[in-house]
């Protein structure tokens, strides 16, 4: 079972959680129509051959669930069948039917799943990608993307800004509930639904002192929704709208993608900027340029003794 899935399926549920004209009969259509799916599949054997034949394509196989299922069961109960067939190996996709059928009733009568373990960096962030993908499958206006990108930035700056908040979010022995409770009041009514979800949910996954990791990753597949990458901009004045469009379009042609940026002020740069973007960082500070005319200053070592220069 990939951890994306349970992400995914984790996010369905706090979808409608969140949702007051929803939440638990919805969960208990999806149990039933999950649970019918899966009798099916598991009770033919051609078809449960055909969805874990791995040499079929994943759109022939999409296409087969949503011939036999399509008209049948909702939309919610497609999305999580379709992402199970892309997120996993053709093999286990009769076994993962059953695992969301199990979980989502599991969730309609108020249990909580057992087994689980704490998860590393890896496997924390693919669960925070899976969560990800069902909250951000509800978001079809880029103006709400851009916005709950925002949001979410700017809590990771005032996280990494105060050393208190740093040291409860990443406190192992300050219970979930209480780090989860913390983000919540924070944004609570300060930032969109999905933004309160996505920030929250990671504190419920892998080490507290994953946390900020996580956030980054989350801000950098929201971006990456909208053919976007995120520049984080460190400049030692503010940048007025104008300039800020100058700089995007720079960075953008020099990555290769349309770019984002997010403006820090920081005077330790002196002039200039700092621009990274994924992996790359584009140095244009007054304090790089110095740091490098130091190195082209420094003289050969002479020789006291005979004035000659090595």
């Amino acid at each position: 079972m990939r951890q994306s899935i349970r992400g995914y399926t984790d996010g369905v549920l706090a979808l409608s959680s969140a949702s007051a004209d929803r939440g638990r009969s919805e969960w208990t259509e999806l149990a039933s129509e999950l649970e019918a799916v899966s009798a099916v599949v598991a009770g033919s054997e051609d078809l449960s051959r055909a969805l874990e034949d791995a040499h079929v394509p994943l759109a022939s196989r999409r296409g087969l669930l949503t011939d036999l299922f399509g008209g049948r069961v909702g939309e919610k109960t497609m999305k999580l069948l379709n992402f199970v067939l892309q997120a996993d190996r053709a093999g286990d996709t009769v076994d993962d039917f059953v695992w969301l059928a199990e979980r989502i009733d599991a969730a309609r009568r108020d249990m909580v799943p057992l087994g689980d373990v704490v998860l590393g960096a890896k496997g924390a962030e693919e669960r925070a990608e899976g969560f990800t993908s069902a909250i951000l499958d509800t978001v079809s206006d880029p103006r709400e993307l851009s916005d709950i990108e925002d949001e979410l930035f700017r809590f990771a700056r005032i996280v990494a800004g105060s050393p208190e908040l740093r040291a409860a979010t990443s406190d192992r022995d300050l219970p979930v509930e209480a780090r989860a409770g913390l983000v919540h009041d924070l944004l609570a009514g300060k930032a969109r639904t999905a933004s309160l979800l996505l920030a929250t949910y990671l504190t419920k996954v892998g080490r507290p002192r994953d946390f900020e990791q996580l956030l980054g990753a989350v801000i950098d597949r929201v971006a990456s929704e909208s053919n976007r990458r995120l520049a984080d901009v460190r400049s030692a004045l503010p940048l007025d709208e104008a300039q800020e469009r100058e700089l995007a379009g720079a960075l953008g042609r020099l990555i290769g993608h349309d770019v984002d940026i997010r403006v820090t002020v920081d005077p330790t740069v002196l002039a200039g900027f700092v621009a990274t973007v994924g992996d790359t960082v584009v140095d244009g500070s007054a304090r790089h340029r110095l740091d490098l005319l130091k190195e082209r200053l420094v003289l050969p070592e002479a020789d006291i003794t005979t004035g000659e220069r090595h």
